[in-house]
């Protein structure tokens, strides 16, 4: 299995840090919460993850801010993740794009309902309910299983 590491930025409900702590559990990779201290050395790793939730449309400024900088992602197997309490599959689409110009390349892209209540859905209290749920979570570590082998 390829050792894989994952940087994973999620807060409000915690829905992304969800799945990303399956997949550690369950797959043996390395986990790194954003905001952090101290970057791993990516020459230690053959796959390298990236997972957010959505704000505003987008993947979280703090883990934007570490892909534009992030050493060693020329030529690196790469994969995105994250929760959304809309349903679109494309929301990673300009991450991806800063991703491969820094020379990344992008070995598969997973994403799943998370439960939401920015803005107006607070009101009506939040959408998504009980998102990720187990099955969820199981598509998430099956997925990175079939990145890492």
């Amino acid at each position: 299995m390829k050792k894989t590491l994952i940087f994973c930025y999620s807060i409000h409900h915690g829905n992304t840090k969800k799945l990303a702590e399956a997949v550690r559990e369950r797959c043996g990779t390395e986990l790194v919460m954003l905001p952090c201290k101290e970057l791993p050395d990516l020459k230690n790793y053959e796959l390298v993850g990236f997972a957010s939730g959505i704000y505003m449309s987008a993947f979280g400024r703090p883990i934007i801010s570490l892909a534009e900088k992030l050493e060693g992602l020329e030529g690196k197997e790469c994969f995105t993740m994250y929760t959304s309490g809309a349903t679109s599959g494309k929301l990673d689409k300009n991450f991806i794009k800063l991703l491969e110009a820094r020379g990344a390349h992008i070995a598969g892209r997973f994403n799943c309902r998370g439960f939401d209540t920015v803005g107006p859905f607070k009101l009506i209290g939040g959408m998504q309910k009980g998102h990720p749920d187990s099955e969820d979570i199981e598509n998430a570590v099956s997925f990175c299983r079939g990145l890492m082998d």
